[in-house]
């Protein structure tokens, strides 16, 4: 039971450590914005910061894995923000 719970509250804890790391993004992303950058090469330099950042700190298999997951997430609209689920 203990265990259970305390696996809960860890899914919970990354849950909202993702939600608040999404909300720095965004800010940083309006901020860039504001001064002119345009969308596709934020775009481009945020994918290329986290890939090279992830490689140097979880290894090429970790980003491989995350990046083979990619078209799949596109296709099923995962980063449409404002999507209606029916």
């Amino acid at each position: 039971m203990i265990e259970t719970s305390e696996v809960v509250l860890d899914e919970m804890i990354i849950e909202e450590k993702k939600r608040v790391a999404v909300e720095f993004f965004r800010d940083a992303w309006f901020a860039a914005l504001a001064e002119g950058i345009e969308p596709g090469i934020l775009a481009e330099s945020a994918l290329y910061t986290a890939l090279s950042e992830l490689t140097r700190n979880q290894g090429e298999t970790s980003v491989y894995a995350i990046v083979n997951r990619l078209p799949e997430q596109v296709e099923n609209g995962d980063f449409l923000i404002d999507r209606v689920i029916q």
